[in-house]
C-alpha cells in the first residue's frame, strides 16, 4: 500500500526529503503539496531515482504526485 505524506505548507526543500527518506523503506509513495515548484521539483526527485511518477492537479494550487519504483 502506498504511504501518503501531507506535505502542504512545507518551505522548498522539505517535501523533496520527505519523499526521498520514504521512498528509501517504501516502493510506492503519494505526496501532497500545495505549490507548483514543489510538484516540479519532486517530479525531477522521481524521474532521477528511476520512479514513475504521475503528478496531478486536484485543485487551485493542491497537487498530488505518485512514485513508484521500478
Amino acid at each position: 500500500m502506498s504511504e501518503l505524506i501531507n506535505a502542504k505548507g512545507l518551505g522548498c526543500a522539505e517535501p523533496v526529503i520527505l519523499a526521498k527518506k520514504a521512498l528509501e523503506s517504501r516502493t510506492e509513495i503519494t505526496i501532497v503539496v500545495n505549490e507548483l515548484t514543489a510538484m516540479e521539483n519532486l517530479r525531477a526527485l522521481g524521474v532521477h531515482l528511476g520512479c514513475l511518477v504521475e503528478a496531478t492537479m486536484e485543485a487551485e494550487d493542491i497537487y498530488t504526485i505518485h512514485f513508484r519504483k521500478k
